[in-house]
Order: C-alpha cells, then sequence, then structure tokens
C-alpha cells in the first residue's frame, strides 16, 4: 500500500511515494514553495566556480614552447578567468605511452571561472589539433 506524504520545511516542500508496510521512500520530488503556496524557481549563482585542470605536454619540447602552451590554455577561458595557479611536475613517466611517448610534462592547474567560460575552453579543447605543433597531448579537467 502506498501513500503520498508531504514534508515542509521552512521554504521546501518534499513530496513523496511512501510504502506503509516497509516505509520506504520512492521517487522524492523537490519544490522549492514562496509563502503563498506557489512553486518558485530556485535561481543558481552565476558566480565563478574552481576547477582543478592536469596536462600532459610532449617531453621533446623546450621550456619557451611549454610557456607558449600554457597562456594559450589560460587564454582559452578568456575574460572570466578569476584566479589561475600552476604547478609543474616535471618530467613524469606515463602510465601508457599516450600518442607515442612514454614520458609527459605533467602540469596542475587550479583555476575559477564561471562555467560559460569553462563550456567555451571544453569546446575549444574537444577540437583537433592540426600539424606537428601539438604541444599538449591530453588534458583533464574536473569540477573541485
Amino acid at each position: 500500500v502506498w501513500c503520498v506524504c508531504v514534508f515542509t520545511r521552512a521554504t521546501t516542500t518534499m513530496i513523496a511515494r511512501v510504502n506503509t508496510q516497509t516505509h520506504q521512500t520512492v521517487a522524492p520530488t523537490t519544490r522549492v514553495v514562496s509563502r503563498r503556496g506557489v512553486a518558485a524557481r530556485a535561481v543558481k549563482k552565476a558566480g565563478p566556480t574552481a576547477y582543478e585542470g592536469v596536462v600532459l605536454m610532449r617531453p621533446d619540447c623546450d621550456d619557451d614552447t611549454r610557456a607558449a602552451a600554457l597562456e594559450g590554455f589560460k587564454g582559452m577561458f578568456g575574460d572570466g578567468l578569476v584566479s589561475w595557479d600552476v604547478t609543474d611536475h616535471g618530467l613524469k613517466q606515463n602510465s601508457y605511452e599516450i600518442k607515442g611517448y612514454p614520458d609527459a610534462y605533467q602540469v596542475v592547474i587550479n583555476f575559477s571561472c564561471p562555467a560559460a567560460s569553462y563550456r567555451d575552453a571544453a569546446a575549444e579543447l574537444c577540437k583537433p589539433a592540426v600539424g606537428s605543433e601539438e604541444v599538449i597531448i591530453r588534458s583533464m579537467i574536473m569540477k573541485v
């Protein structure tokens, strides 16, 4: 036997189906309700979000080429970049060969930017690089 229960707490109303014999809750839904009882939309702040990225670069590049590649990577985020911190881990052995390279320069980047800037940069990173001037051989960015 299932019944519908409504739990109210401050300005949030939780509506759930509850099994009366096992007290198991199934398919809860949450709505934000104003004091008048009208459903209101939850507004998400558009502030900067913290991200952490790992960039692997070719081992046969010199320091100037790597610095230029990191500046290009930084430029992908445009004017929305709030903070940028680079930690160079140097030349490290890869677990497996990536694009024919058994080792790569590893750089960890901590940065903050709006989600729209991140989406634009992620779309740019998905495009294939043409020619032998590809310095960044692998990159991974995750939300912190």
